[in-house]
């Protein structure tokens, strides 16, 4: 009980802030219109007359506000909307409030004194009408001035934080370029190396020559990414990946991982080093030495889908170094570079092997980069 008194003490609370401007002003109309005008006349009304004509002003007022923005959307056809929602706003008006105090005067004692003319009446509901009415009209516009100035504003803010933000942009962009410019010479130097020492080697280990083959190429692949855009076609980093099995069956022997794509799907453009840091995740934190249990990569489409698959049995020892932070770099990159059309999920099965699940919707891929729905649509064929 004390629960639901509070709930309705504090919506009251709530609901007085929020129109306390209009709690005053009515307050102060009524007061100066009954006590004011009362006084200097010297006449004055049953409260229940005032009440029940107040409740049916303020009705009015608000209900013409609302017709008024009604009558106004669209523009174009306000010319022949307002005159018309005036017009059976008044008639109605003056209807009802008639009628009302016939029956005011008849079944109650509401009312005071002896009743007007008709004429008269008609003449004092016609001015009562417009009287609210003119009051409620300034309301709207001002209302919609307000609110057009509060947009304008949050437009203004909105556009001096893109401002900022574009400057920011740019200078980073300016730091990044001068960072990759002083960095050019190190890459350049690290293949002249690989590929003197290649040479060296070749004659008397031919399979540690062909380890640096491998080495050299990815690492190339990882550093010309800056130049497609954000963005390279899938053979291109399936490749990579081909590599990166062969050196590591080079290096740690046999290997039991399966890469396995459909042909639709190496003309997509994605961003780069996803399928790579997942093969990367698989050797670090997997068991790739198991012959009856190979870990497996698979990458096709379903649909309108681009599916990325990934099943493995997790290593027996558990590597903490990097432990997910290379997955969780592909669920903030797909995040940022695809937004709602693009999925990510990772858990354990019931056999106990670890499972990853990216899809991306082709829409997805068309909007970040335009032409690919096209090449898409083309590969399906």
């Amino acid at each position: 009980m004390t629960d639901r008194l509070n709930w309705k003490s504090n919506l009251i609370k709530n609901w007085a802030s929020e129109y306390k401007i209009h709690i005053i002003s009515w307050t102060c109309f009524i007061f100066w219109e009954t006590v004011l005008v009362g006084l200097f006349f010297g006449v004055f009304g049953k409260f229940g007359n005032y009440a029940v004509h107040y409740v049916i002003n303020i009705a009015f007022f608000y209900i013409h506000a609302n017709l008024l923005r009604i009558s106004t959307q669209p523009y174009r056809n306000a010319y022949w909307k307002v005159p018309l929602f005036i017009t059976l706003e008044i008639a109605i008006y003056m209807s009802f409030v008639y009628q009302f105090d016939n029956f005011l005067a008849h079944y109650t004692n509401l009312l005071t004194g002896v009743q007007l003319p008709f004429l008269k009446r008609i003449i004092n509901l016609a001015w009562r009408s417009s009287f609210f009415m003119l009051f409620s009209t300034g309301y709207f516009f001002l209302k919609r001035y307000l609110s057009e100035k509060a947009e304008k504003e949050r437009i203004e803010k909105q556009r001096f934080q893109m401002l900022l933000d574009k400057e920011r942009m740019d200078k980073e962009l300016v730091i990044s370029k001068n960072a990759f410019l002083k960095a050019q010479i190190n890459p350049h130097l690290l293949f002249n190396t690989f590929e003197f020492i290649h040479q060296k080697i070749r004659q008397h280990s031919p399979e540690d020559a062909e380890v640096m083959v491998y080495l050299s190429d990815m690492m190339r692949f990882a550093a010309t990414t800056e130049h497609h855009e954000g963005y390279i076609k899938l053979n291109e980093e399936i490749t990579q990946c081909q590599n990166l099995i062969k050196l590591y069956q080079l290096t740690q022997g046999r290997v039991y991982i399966e890469l396995a794509f459909s042909p639709d799907v190496l003309g997509i453009k994605l961003i780069p080093l996803v399928l790579l840091t997942i093969l990367e995740n698989i050797f670090k934190h997997g068991n790739v030495f198991d012959r009856d249990n190979k870990a497996t990569i698979d990458v096709f489409m379903d649909g309108e889908l681009l599916r990325i698959e990934s099943r493995n049995l997790p290593a027996v020892v558990r590597n903490q170094v990097g432990f997910g932070s290379g997955l969780d770099n592909i669920r903030t990159r797909l995040e940022y570079s695809y937004g709602k059309y693009a999925e990510m999920k990772a858990s354990l099965d019931e056999e106990g092997f670890y499972t990853l699940s990216i899809a991306i919707d082709e829409k997805g891929l068309a909007a970040a980069f335009p032409d690919q729905l096209h090449e898409m649509a083309h590969l399906i064929k």
